[in-house]
């Protein structure tokens, strides 16, 4: 399950929501943590600077990675890239986690950024509203509601810092 996790790098203590096990293509594709990666790429496709470069099809928050999910994780690996976000081109959104030196904002193998990391950052900062009330928002569908309440309820509780 997608769980809530400390932000290993700012000192406000903010915290994002990451996934158990990683999305796309040859992944373990857990239904909870794709409908988590789903829904953050849909809200993300609506920010201003990302909407006109939404992929093709129509990505349904339904916790299955077709070929319209693979394209849309690419899609996002790519426009992050554009807007010097440094994340590897690999079609997989991984969990952040880096043990190696206990980051979880760059992999140990690739030394690029986590797209979750990005994805989080990019809703708390431009999607703001929605972020913020994802446990309750009608706009999220209700079964996805109910995996962020489980996860605002397992903690740690969502702190979302200065931005």
């Amino acid at each position: 399950m997608a769980f809530i996790d400390l932000d290993s790098e700012n000192p406000t203590g903010a915290t994002f929501y990451n996934i158990n096990s990683a999305v796309g293509y040859g992944c373990p594709n857990m239904e909870e943590d794709v409908k988590v990666v789903q829904f953050f790429m849909q809200r993300f496709f609506t920010l201003p600077q990302c909407a006109s470069q939404k992929p093709w099809g129509t990505i349904t928050v339904d916790g299955k990675v077709g070929p319209i999910t693979r394209a849309w994780i690419v899609r996002t690996q790519l426009i992050c890239n554009q807007q010097g976000g440094d994340v590897s081109v690999d079609g997989v959104v991984d969990k952040a986690q880096n043990a190696e030196d206990l980051s979880n904002r760059v992999s140990s193998i690739s030394h690029t950024n986590y797209v979750i990391r990005i994805l989080n950052n990019a809703l708390r900062k431009q999607d703001t509203q929605v972020y913020k009330t994802l446990a309750t928002n009608p706009i999220v569908p209700s079964d996805l509601r109910a995996i962020f309440v489980q996860m605002n309820a397992a903690g740690p509780a969502m702190n979302f810092g200065n931005n």
